[in-house]
């Protein structure tokens, strides 16, 4: 019984979920960056191959209104779609704290590329380097929730065959995390972990069947080779 008043309370003010969750969560994470030190320096071969780029600030930057534009366009569209969302990013968001509590990791590659000339889109690397320190780094939370909301988005009946929008989304979201790595935000491993746990979660929460869409998709070749 209470259950249900608790949820009819959250459907009632949907946007509680996302708030009280995202208190939660900064806090939980500010705790790790001032107690837990990182132990295990990530780092691959492909990061050293990988030129720092200081255009991609924006595509970085651009993470923040995306997701929190996702959510409220999630909202609109009815309860069962928001709360899907919300279960699958605030799933990821909590078993990255986690990892990071068990597994604290940090990088070094902002050594080799700290920015020393001037600029407008120099100047905003400095300032995100200056808050977002490398610590807990591996998955990619900045990778892994934009992965969920594509593949959210891809999800939606009304929207999986509209190849535009689909589009449009892909491009944000190869933009994003490509970002991660050109700023030396985060390792390859870390973008890796973090599209690798989306898949994982999006696929448990949204119950995917994974052999039927194979299916579909092949058969729906064999009938354009067909015609």
């Amino acid at each position: 019984m209470k259950m249900e008043k608790v949820k009819e309370w959250f459907k009632k003010y949907p946007y509680a979920i996302a708030l009280l969750y995202l208190a939660f969560y900064l806090c939980a994470f500010h705790w790790l960056e001032v107690n837990i030190r990182p132990e295990y320096i990530v780092h691959c071969k492909l990061d050293e191959m990988i030129p720092f780029c200081e255009i991609f600030i924006i595509p970085y930057i651009f993470w923040f209104p995306y997701v929190a534009g996702a959510f409220i366009w999630f909202k609109r569209r009815g309860w069962e779609d928001y709360s899907k969302l919300c279960r699958m990013v605030f799933s990821g968001l909590t078993i990255c704290l986690l990892i990071y509590y068990v597994f604290p990791t940090g990088l070094n590659l902002r050594l080799a590329s700290n920015p020393h000339e001037t600029g407008f889109l120099y100047n905003m690397v400095r300032m995100l380097r200056a808050i977002d320190t490398p610590t807990n780094v591996c998955p990619s939370i900045h990778v892994m929730n934009t992965v969920m909301i594509f593949q959210a988005i891809c999800s939606l009946d009304h929207l999986k065959y509209r190849r535009l929008t689909i589009s449009v989304h892909f491009v944000i979201m190869v933009l994003i995390c490509a970002s991660t790595v050109f700023l030396d935000q985060h390792s390859v491993v870390d973008v890796v972990c973090g599209i690798m746990m989306s898949v994982v979660i999006h696929g448990l929460l949204y119950k995917v069947e994974w052999q039927e869409e194979l299916q579909r998709r092949k058969a729906k070749t064999e009938v354009r080779r067909i015609s």
